[in-house]
C-alpha cells in the first residue's frame, strides 16, 4: 500500500485539533483522499514512493477541508489538480496512448 499516512499525522499536516468532530473529518480526509490517489494512480499506486502518496493525499486532504461548503459554478470542481496532488502523482501514473491490439 502505498499511503501509510495516519489520521493523527495527517491532522498534524493540516493543523486540526484533537476535538472528537474534527478527528472525524480527518479520518474522512484520509479515507477519501487515499481513495481518490489510489484511483488516479491506477496499478501505479503499489509502486508509488510512500513519500509521494502521503504528500499528495495530505495536499488533496487540505484543499477539501478548507474549500467552501458551497461552489462557484466549477472553480472547486477539481480538487485533485488544484490542490497539486495530479502533478505530483503525473511522473507516477501510467500514461498510455490507446490500444495496442488488433483493431
Amino acid at each position: 500500500m502505498a499511503v501509510t499516512l495516519t489520521a493523527e499525522h495527517l491532522r498534524g499536516a493540516l493543523r486540526i485539533d484533537d476535538s472528537a468532530e474534527q478527528v472525524a473529518e480527518a479520518t474522512r480526509l484520509l479515507a477519501y483522499g487515499t481513495a481518490a490517489v489510489e484511483r488516479h494512480l491506477g496499478s501505479a499506486f503499489a509502486s508509488t514512493p510512500d513519500a509521494i502518496a502521503n504528500e499528495a493525499v495530505i495536499r488533496l486532504a487540505g484543499y477539501l477541508y478548507d474549500q467552501p461548503n458551497a461552489g462557484r459554478g466549477v472553480a472547486y470542481a477539481n480538487a485533485l489538480r488544484n490542490s497539486g496532488a495530479s502533478a505530483m502523482l503525473l511522473p507516477y501514473r501510467i500514461h498510455r496512448a490507446g490500444s495496442t491490439g488488433a483493431g
